[in-house]
C-alpha cells in the first residue's frame, strides 16, 4: 500500500517550485512600481517554500531532498536582499 505522503509527493513537489520561481519572478515584475511590496511579498512565499521543504523532509525523509531543488532560486532573492541592506548601510543614498 502506498502511503499518504507519497501520493502527495508530485503535488507539493510542483507547489513548491512554483512557489520559488514566484519568489524570484515577482521581485523581478513589480520592483520598479513598488519595491516594499515586492519583499514582502518574496518573503511571504520564500517562508512557504521553507515550510514546505521541512514538511517534506518530515513526511518523505530521503524523498525531501527533490524538495532542494528551488533553493538556489529562493537563496538569490536573499542574496538581492542583502545587497539592498549591504548598499544602505554604506551609502543612503543607494536605498531604494
Amino acid at each position: 500500500m502506498v502511503s499518504m505522503a507519497r501520493l502527495a509527493f508530485k503535488p507539493l513537489f510542483l507547489i513548491s517550485l512554483g512557489l520559488a520561481l514566484l519568489a524570484v519572478v515577482i521581485a523581478m515584475a513589480v520592483r520598479p512600481a513598488n519595491t516594499d511590496l515586492a519583499i514582502k511579498a518574496s518573503a511571504i512565499l520564500a517562508a512557504s517554500w521553507i515550510a514546505i521543504v521541512v514538511y517534506a523532509f518530515a513526511k518523505l525523509k530521503k524523498g525531501g531532498f527533490w524538495f532542494l531543488l528551488g533553493t538556489p532560486l529562493i537563496v538569490f532573492w536573499f542574496f538581492v536582499l542583502f545587497l539592498i541592506a549591504w548598499g544602505c548601510a554604506h551609502n543612503l543614498k543607494a536605498c531604494p
